[in-house]
């Protein structure tokens, strides 16, 4: 029924251990998993100091997604991982989209507009996990 269950994380908002619900969900369900984190779009004029910043930001969010894809491994989850610029709501319903995913999920993160994700989805069911664990 889900075979395609798309994950939206933010990597400074988002702790392994918070994660497990959803591992235990695509496991039961045998689905493949897409983690997706984005990335806020590249100011067209950005300093040096700008771009040292998005750098390490990258490095950590993507050392965030390897992390994920290890525990993954180990639970024997079929899974892919992406990183994305743009704004959130767009990007996830773009890839929900595009990759023909039957479910996403995410947190209630702050910057995430949850009535704006839902329009942008369309029937695509959207699930939002409690952030406690």
């Amino acid at each position: 029924m889900y075979r395609r269950v798309l994950c939206y994380v933010e990597a400074d908002e988002t702790r392994l251990e918070e994660l497990e619900g959803l591992l235990d969900l695509a496991s039961q369900l045998q689905s493949r998993l897409i983690v997706l984190a984005v990335l806020p779009e590249e100011p067209e004029e950005s300093t040096k100091e700008e771009k040292e910043k998005r750098d390490l930001l990258e490095d950590r969010i993507w050392n965030f997604l390897y992390q994920i894809e290890d525990v993954a491994f180990g639970r024997e989850l079929k899974i892919s991982l992406m990183l994305e610029e743009g704004k959130p709501e767009e990007t996830i319903a773009s890839v929900v989209k595009s990759y023909e995913a039957d479910l996403c999920v995410t947190f209630p993160y702050k910057e995430l507009d949850a009535e704006l994700l839902l329009q942008k989805l369309g029937p695509t069911p959207l699930l939002i996990f409690n952030q406690e664990g």
